[in-house]
């Protein structure tokens, strides 16, 4: 898993600046996956992504039911947040997410023991996301 982990976080790291889902910049508009991947490595922080696809209703509903409340209620301000459309990326979709089923919250954040994945699958709750990234954030060296 940490070998799956190393090659979406360092593998794709420069190949996909063309293929932003949405445009950077935009307000409360997901960062591409390479933005988002550079930022959560200069700012120290975990990677949160939404996997999901334009013709998927539980993915829709989730970004807009569960993604969007937690980032206007300054939840998400410790990670950084993203979306990666499985149609539009299958290459890196297939490397994030775990079978087939979406939509799929993931996480990777840097342990003392090297990078670590989380992941659930299917449409979340907020309470879900909240336990997910608790366990992210409880691998994350202290810093001093």
């Amino acid at each position: 898993m940490l070998r799956i982990a190393a090659l979406v976080l360092l593998g794709f790291s420069g190949s996909f600046a063309s293929g932003a889902d949405t445009p950077a910049g935009k307000k409360d508009e997901p960062v591409s996956y390479e933005v988002a991947y550079q930022q959560a490595q200069k700012e120290r922080k975990p990677l949160l992504i939404l996997v999901g696809a334009d013709w998927c209703h539980a993915c829709k509903t989730m970004k807009t039911d569960t993604i969007v409340p937690m980032k206007e209620a300054g939840q998400l301000k410790e990670v950084v947040f993203t979306q990666v459309d499985k149609d539009k990326h299958p290459e890196i979709a297939s490397q994030i997410m775990q079978g087939n089923t979406l939509p799929q919250i993931v996480v990777f954040c840097e342990s003392d023991k090297g990078w670590k994945k989380f992941s659930l699958t299917g449409m979340q709750t907020e309470r879900r996301v909240k336990e997910l990234l608790s366990r992210a954030f409880e691998v994350i060296p202290k810093r001093r």
